[in-house]
């Protein structure tokens, strides 16, 4: 080798060694939290030398800014990836990506493409570091047997490997080791939960979780990075917290305040104050929870100013939402209200709401309803005129929330009239609010400025038993005590409405008992301002979504015997534009055949054709899309040729809580809440008068699933809707909606008078003798503008 290689060689050796100490002194810099720092000096780098290491590391700091548009683009983005393990890294931090933002199909399919690469290579260390991943996604999955096996297997690889591996230092293999059992120790906790019904010891139902925590805490220690360290104890505390739930004991306790304490050093060591707003936030809510509320009070103050330093959105949300509670249970009124508000103007942010669905529990209500609901229960506290309409402004500003949510549409509440503007003579508007100690009436009555405001002393609790017992009862077809009604031969048409059941169960009649006490409780107290009204607005919250207004009874009569009902999902969203209703033109779809896996509605045919027959007397002809012609294809072609006022779709619809299974059945396809969108939305000056869905249903129980089908005129862009809480009988349901559209012909009748005649009748009228149990005629809905 002569001289000038000799010098070639040793510069080149001069430059790796160079940027390997660069890259080193880089991730000094990320594990302390400075993450923009570390994406100015990994992008520097990569100026010179391409690698992987640094792509992953900027997208990783892009996720802990909670920036994971940025990150997605740097991993989307074709990178100089050379080998199959890097490969497998880059789809790894994909997955960590995607799980960060509740997109845990994602995240499962990258983590599963990266096992694909890694399993046949021999580096145990990156397969352990992917298998950790898994577990994480299977946790997400509620798959906590699988997680802990793919734990188990993570950690059975990292006591063989090979400690001179690429990629991991002594110290990283310690923290990942370390990591997992963390991993674990959540999972132990999930698992033990789900099976402590198995045990009369409580102890001894969690002792795997606790021994998995002991064995974490150990482990969390003196790790390279130490930000992850940080979180990685704040994780531990939260899952000492959960088993403190479920078994309250000192020892546990005085553990999560020594590794609270432990993560508050760490964060004030390397002067950090993302790491520091969460400590000092956790720390002060443990304080919360055991009632030391000065020294909450200082340390939520502390994680506070913490967030504001680095304009960190969801940690002030959090830390405000902390400081409100903790001032009420000082009974400061005022600064609790003050301090609850200011989480409200925070979280009113679509942005910052999905930030805080994905880093914790998938519960919208669970997350987000308490600071609305309490500050509404301390604004009616005040119990003065305004305060009492700030209170309903509040759950007003939550429902709008929990409506964009749902729909996963900021626009969609944008344009604002105020039912009162619309109210006539006789219309009245029952706002109830559910609070965990006690019910709220607010009643709004025509050219009458004050709120009518009644306190009724039943708790949630009891609420929703109430509730549930009614519609338990009422979805369950009144001959099915007897015998299977599914079992009957269906006939459709009037000649057997006449013949009433004579064999009905006296338990078909159990809905009475529930039915009289949510009267007693929902509307007795208001009987004396309803003096009269006619018609009665309802804007039902949360598991008053579920109810059946028109069934509650007072002991004598049904609720729609007295008043025309139709229900909004807000004050402020129902189109109150007036506009002619005609009810010639009308798109009339749907499905008798059993498609998709979906049972035949054999009545479908005989309500669609009398509808035609109806039609044809305003001399109107027109071809129903019916069975194999009712295809989205098919409805948009109508739609664009004709201006109709009613869009009536008779076939399987399903409200669900996820908006993704949410679905009207057409023959070949499912049409979603977007496509039905799509579909029907018009300029405000046009817009489709109704929506009928005639044989939808939600989820049982489910108070989110009732959002969804609440929210279906304001989603559809039209501007009412007429749908059903459950699938009705076959037979009654045309008789229903048949009766309603021939009441709807009398242009003196509004929409709600129109369906609350059609209900009287199927009630009361010896035509529809085979129909008076309210299962039949209860569960028909007219939601949004009601004229």
């Amino acid at each position: 080798m002569n001289f000038n290689q000799v010098i070639t060689a040793t510069l080149f050796v001069v430059c790796v060694t160079n940027i390997q100490a660069q890259e080193v002194d880089i991730k000094k810099i990320f594990f302390t939290g400075q993450y923009k720092t570390a994406i100015e000096k990994w992008e520097t780098l990569l100026a010179t030398k391409q690698s992987i290491q640094a792509w992953v590391g900027i997208a990783k700091a892009y996720r802990y800014l909670g920036l994971p548009d940025k990150a997605l683009k740097i991993l989307t983005t074709t990178l100089p990836v050379t080998t199959p393990i890097n490969q497998a890294i880059l789809l790894n931090e994909l997955s960590k990506l995607h799980l960060s933002q509740a997109k845990v199909k994602a995240a499962k399919q990258a983590t599963q493409d990266a096992l694909r690469i890694i399993r046949p290579i021999n580096n145990q260390l990156v397969l352990a570091e992917i298998l950790r991943q898994l577990g994480n996604v299977q946790t997400a999955e509620d798959e906590y047997e699988a997680a802990t096996k793919s734990y188990a297997e993570a950690l059975t690889l990292i006591a063989k490997s090979n400690p001179m591996v690429p990629y991991f230092s002594a110290d990283d293999v310690r923290e990942l080791y370390g990591k997992i059992l963390v991993n674990q120790a959540q999972t132990a906790f999930w698992f033990d939960a789900n099976n402590a019904y198995q045990y009369s010891d409580t102890k001894q139902a969690f002792k795997s979780s606790i021994d998995a925590v002991l064995q974490a805490t150990e482990v969390t220690k003196n790790w390279p990075d130490a930000f992850s360290e940080i979180f990685a104890l704040i994780a531990i505390s939260k899952v000492i917290q959960n088993i403190q739930i479920k078994l309250p004991e000192p020892k546990l306790s005085q553990l999560n305040y020594q590794v609270l304490n432990q993560a508050q050093k760490i964060a004030e060591r390397i002067n950090n104050d993302q790491a520091k707003t969460h400590v000092y936030g956790y720390l002060g809510q443990l304080y919360e929870h055991n009632k030391r509320y000065p020294e909450a009070l200082i340390l939520t103050r502390k994680a506070l100013f913490a967030a504001q330093q680095i304009q960190e959105q969801l940690s002030m949300y959090r830390w405000q939402w902390q400081l409100g509670r903790i001032f009420k249970a000082q009974n400061k009124s005022q600064e609790a209200i003050a301090a609850f508000k200011q989480a409200i103007k925070i979280i009113n942010s679509l942005a910052i709401r999905d930030q805080l669905m994905a880093t914790g529990s998938n519960n919208f209500r669970e997350q987000i309803a308490p600071v609305y609901f309490t500050l509404a229960d301390l604004l009616l506290q005040r119990g003065d005129t305004a305060s009492v309409r700030e209170a309903r402004d509040t759950i007003e500003f939550f429902k709008q929330a929990e409506l964009q949510d749902y729909f996963k549409n900021e626009c969609l509440t944008t344009q604002c009239t105020h039912l009162e503007q619309a109210l006539d003579s006789q219309t009245a508007i029952l706002y109830p609010i559910v609070l965990p100690d006690r019910l709220e009436l607010l009643l709004s009555l025509p050219n009458v400025t004050k709120l009518v405001r009644v306190k009724v002393l039943v708790s949630e609790k009891k609420l929703r038993r109430e509730i549930a017992l009614l519609v338990s009862s009422l979805r369950r077809h009144p001959l099915s005590y007897i015998y299977s009604a599914e079992e009957d031969e269906v006939i459709c048409t009037p000649d057997s409405w006449q013949q009433s059941e004579t064999n009905i169960s006296p338990r078909a009649e159990e809905f009475l008992e529930p039915a009289q006490k949510l009267y007693r409780w929902l509307i007795n107290p208001l009987l004396g301002s309803l003096n009269n009204i006619n018609t009665l607005i309802i804007v039902p919250e949360g598991v008053l979504r579920t109810v059946p207004f028109a069934a509650l009874h007072d002991g004598k009569e049904f609720l729609i015997q007295k008043y025309a009902l139709a229900n909004t999902p807000s004050l402020c969203l129902t189109d109150l534009q007036a506009q002619p209703r005609t009810v010639d033109k009308m798109l009339v779809s749907g499905l008798s055949e059993s498609v998709q896996g979906f049972s035949d509605l054999p009545c479908a045919k005989y309500e669609i054709d009398t509808l035609q027959k109806l039609h044809n007397l305003y001399g109107v002809e027109y071809k129903p899309l019916f069975n194999n012609d009712f295809t989205y294809k098919n409805m948009q072609q109508r739609v664009n040729q004709t201006r109709y006022s009613i869009v009536h779709i008779a076939s399987h619809g399903q409200f669900k809580p996820d908006l993704a299974d949410t679905f009207l059945l057409t023959y070949d396809d499912k049409l979603s809440m977007d496509k039905l969108e799509k579909l029907v939305k018009r300029t405000n000056s046009q817009k489709i008068d109704l929506l009928t869905l005639s044989a939808c249903e939600t989820a049982v129980g489910n108070d989110r699933a009732a959002l969804g089908l609440a929210g279906v005129a304001l989603k559809a862009g039209v501007k009412s809707a007429l749908a059903s809480l459950w699938k009705v009988d076959d037979a009654a349901t045309p008789a229903m909606i048949i009766e309603f559209y021939q009441q709807l012909a009398n242009p003196k009748l509004t929409k709600a008078q129109a369906l609350q005649n059609a209900q009287r009748m199927m009630l009361t009228n010896a035509k529809y003798a085979q129909f008076q149990h309210p299962y039949y005629w209860s569960a028909f809905l007219l939601i949004g503008n009601w004229f």
